[in-house]
């Protein structure tokens, strides 16, 4: 049996030997495949465990919970704030650093395969639909999904959309309370269950704006804040490469929003990212004359009366 991580997990462990035989199975089977059962319905667990629902439902009371939704958003929970272990092996060849590689890279390439496969393409057409006809869109994501948050707000700023993001969630939950039915909220949480990102998601709901949510398991809290549900298929083991593969697939459903929406109003969209673009080009070329200034002088010019540094 594997590693076991967070308190609920600790706690299957811990009262496992004084369960009856038909919940002991469903406990070990918890205990040894965690991920797998985040993805399943209490059938589905029932099953494969060759139990009833009802011996789930016993089991889960067991822990002290009031039923399986409650105890899949447990693990959910606990799953989401693990941090992946890398091996514990010295990278001290090219052929480690190789095998290393293909592990990640493969796992990277099952995450996008998976959520391609599986991809609701009517709830991408509706999230890109109302992008284009925004008035304003937040992002709002924790932890790694919290840089997929980021990276979103700044495609979507780019192409002139006025974005909002911030990882405060107090910030979070004011920028959300002030949104319209002409606005659009994104959920970002790999769970499904992060508190924070389902409270702002569901004042943005609230408040009258389309919200979209993008997550790996249905039927977990973001889902009942969403209008518009997109799931990823990524399978965060704890393995070289677990929490990348997730933000992956993440990022890989970000873009396809992205380009949907530049496509729906390319013309608006396009001018307006040529400003962006002009204004990042003018900006290099200020730091490569003040690189060019400073390799000259040997120090940088001092700032003239007026600047300001």
């Amino acid at each position: 049996m594997g590693k076991v991580e967070g308190a609920c997990l600790l706690r299957v462990q811990g009262v496992l030997a004084t369960l009856p035989p038909s919940e002991q199975r469903v406990a070990v089977c918890v205990l040894e495949h965690p991920r797998k059962v985040v993805q399943s319905t209490i059938t589905d667990l029932a099953r494969e465990c060759e139990v009833s629902e009802s011996t789930v439902v016993r089991f889960c009371k067991s822990l002290g919970l009031d039923g399986y939704k409650e105890f899949r958003i447990a693990i959910a929970q606990e799953l989401g704030a693990v941090v992946p272990e890398l091996a514990a092996v010295e990278m001290g060849t090219a052929r480690e650093i190789k095998e290393l590689a293909r592990s990640v890279f493969s796992n990277n390439i099952r995450a996008l395969e998976a959520t391609l496969s599986s991809l609701d393409y009517e709830a991408v057409a509706q999230a890109t639909q109302a992008l284009a006809r925004a008035r304003r869109v937040d992002f709002y994501g924790a932890g790694p999904s919290n840089v997929v948050a980021m990276d979103a707000y700044i495609k979507f700023m780019r192409i002139g959309l006025s974005a909002g993001f911030d990882s405060n969630s107090y910030l979070q939950a004011i920028s959300a309370a002030v949104l319209t039915d002409e606005d659009v909220a994104v959920g970002i949480s790999y769970s499904g269950s992060t508190r924070d990102t389902v409270e702002a998601l569901g004042i943005a709901r609230k408040a009258g704006a389309t919200t979209v949510a993008i997550t790996n398991f249905r039927d977990m809290p973001i889902c009942d804040a969403a209008d518009i549900i997109i799931c990823t298929k990524a399978d965060e083991s704890l393995f070289q490469g677990g929490a990348m593969a997730s933000r992956t697939a993440q990022l890989a459903v970000i873009d396809l929003i992205f380009a949907g929406t530049v496509g729906m109003r390319a013309d608006v969209f396009a001018q307006q990212f040529d400003k962006t673009k002009t204004a990042l080009l003018v900006k290099l070329r200020g730091a490569v004359n003040v690189s060019g200034q400073q390799g000259r002088n040997g120090r940088a010019s001092a700032p003239q009366r007026g600047e300001r540094d």
